[in-house]
């Protein structure tokens, strides 16, 4: 509980200093939203423990990082939508313990995120194995409403010698994509895993060249790139919907520096909604 105490002390700072009142108390810690819970949602039932992955088991405070990295800026105040993220910052903290990846049963559960946006439908099969951390983050933002109305905020096309790197990315909460930006108040620790590849539909966590702590910001990969392999932490694959993510990626850039890689009219994700399913072991 120690710990938990220093995370929102930690929080209060950094919203603090950046100008939100917010409510982060012991409530953080101790008011468990278990209607919010995926295995809740599956299997109709109260909640009853079965044994599961230590990784899939750890509190909001040991999987994010204590402070923030370096070269790290404060989060907003609000996102481009208008929400407060402080409130964000909340509803994440209590929606996390009741995201669970086995049913009351003991059967696996497989989450699935749809992106509604204006182009398109984007369905993304979330991976707990290889990054349990960034998927329960992924569908608490989701759950909290953060996604919705933000923007593809970059689209990447780069090639050197025999390496190509095709790339959409969102999830910023100014809509911008600048590096140093792109949290709300929270940094997620590494889970970087080497059997995880790149190839065309692998879903990442973004980060900027100065730390390995993902946040908010996603990507969805478009080409083989072996070479960010194990650079990366990996967390979901496109089931459907590539032809929707190599639309956006076609999108005419803006001309204004030094936004070289911005669409000129960024693609609006309406919804993101979370769906869970049991699977047989």
């Amino acid at each position: 509980m120690a710990r938990c105490g220093k995370r929102y002390e930690w929080a209060s700072v950094v919203i603090g200093a950046a100008g939100l009142v917010i409510g982060l108390g012991p409530a953080g810690c101790g008011d468990k939203e278990r209607a919010a819970s995926g295995a809740d949602s599956a299997s109709g039932g109260a909640m009853t423990e079965a044994p599961v992955d230590p990784r899939w088991q750890q509190s909001f405070a040991e999987a994010t990082l204590a402070d923030p990295p370096a070269g790290v800026g404060l989060p907003p105040e609000t996102t481009m939508t208008g929400k407060s993220v402080g409130k964000l910052y909340t509803k994440v903290v209590r929606l996390w313990d009741g995201i669970r990846f086995v049913s009351p049963g003991g059967k696996r559960l497989a989450y699935q995120a749809t992106l509604d946006t204006e182009m398109g439908t984007i369905d993304i099969a979330l991976l707990p194995d290889l990054a349990p951390n960034h998927v329960r983050s992924f569908i608490a933002l989701a759950r909290a409403g953060y996604y919705d109305g933000l923007v593809f905020e970059r689209t990447i096309h780069e090639e050197s010698g025999n390496t190509q790197l095709e790339q959409i990315e969102a999830g910023c909460p100014l809509g911008t994509g600048e590096i140093g930006q792109g949290g709300i108040g929270y940094w997620l620790k590494p889970e970087k895993n080497s059997h995880a590849t790149h190839e065309e539909g692998t879903v990442g966590a973004g980060h900027g060249p100065e730390t390995d702590a993902g946040t908010c910001k996603f990507y969805i990969n478009l080409c083989k790139t072996p070479s960010l392999d194990g650079e990366y932490t990996v967390f979901g694959k496109v089931t459907q919907g590539l032809d929707v993510a190599r639309r956006i990626l076609s999108l005419p850039l803006s001309n204004e520096a030094p936004e070289g890689d911005r669409p000129a009219k960024p693609v609006v994700i309406r919804k993101v909604t979370i769906k869970a399913s049991e699977v047989e072991n």
